[in-house]
């Protein structure tokens, strides 16, 4: 996604707009002639308003936008059970900069994670809000989506692909191969006791939390 005023012709070498998204279909479909792509709540209005700086689009809004573009689309909805280890992951990650960690690669961390209840706390409420906008967006439109949630495609990318097949109305053979996910779980030991300490603080009494968030920054 380009960042604010940026545009995706002027990141990308573009000619137009236009051009770049004929460009974005064009090399990431699939021989199946499926298109995927991930959209976050974050920027998912930022997305829709450079889609509606394209003559063509300028009249649509939401839903037919989405469906003039990428012909009348499919969504899954990734989401997580657990807000509060997703908002630590969240949390970890902005401190020490590493996103995603690639299977069989070492990450190099930027620094050193530290706990802070605040930052995980606002995760948390953000991650409920992008949850709620999704709801919402998909409700009105009236759109039923593939629900999956990140615990479930941990335990079993298998089944997770073959449901989202299923959804799509791919066939899924027998002896069909799903590779591994090329990202491998960064939680851990770590993470644990951050969500174990955030809920632990988060179920103190107002005055007592504030006492103990100002020892922790002494």
């Amino acid at each position: 996604m380009s960042k604010p005023e940026e545009t995706w012709e002027k990141r990308w070498g573009a000619r137009s707009r236009v051009a770049y998204v004929q460009n974005v279909l064009r090399e990431n479909t699939a021989a199946n002639g499926v298109f995927g792509t991930v959209v976050m709540w974050s920027y998912f209005e930022r997305m829709l308003q450079m889609l509606q700086e394209i003559p063509a689009y300028k009249t649509l809004n939401g839903e037919e936008l989405l469906a003039a573009v990428f012909y009348n689309p499919k969504y899954i909805w990734m989401r997580r059970r657990n807000h509060v280890e997703q908002a630590v992951s969240w949390a970890m990650a902005c401190q020490t900069r590493v996103w995603t960690q690639k299977a069989g690669e070492t990450s190099q961390p930027q620094a050193i994670p530290k706990f802070d209840f605040k930052v995980i706390d606002e995760w948390c409420n953000r991650i409920a809000t992008h949850d709620e906008g999704w709801g919402n967006y998909f409700r009105e439109n009236q759109i039923e989506p593939l629900v999956l949630f990140y615990e479930d495609v941990v335990a079993s990318h298998r089944a997770a692909a073959e449901r989202v097949l299923e959804f799509l109305g791919l066939p899924s053979p027998a002896r069909l191969e799903i590779p591994p996910p090329a990202v491998e779980k960064q939680a851990g030991r770590i993470s644990e006791e951050w969500a174990a300490r955030y809920l632990k603080l988060k179920s103190a009494k107002p005055g007592t939390l504030k006492r103990i968030i100002r020892r922790l920054r002494v």
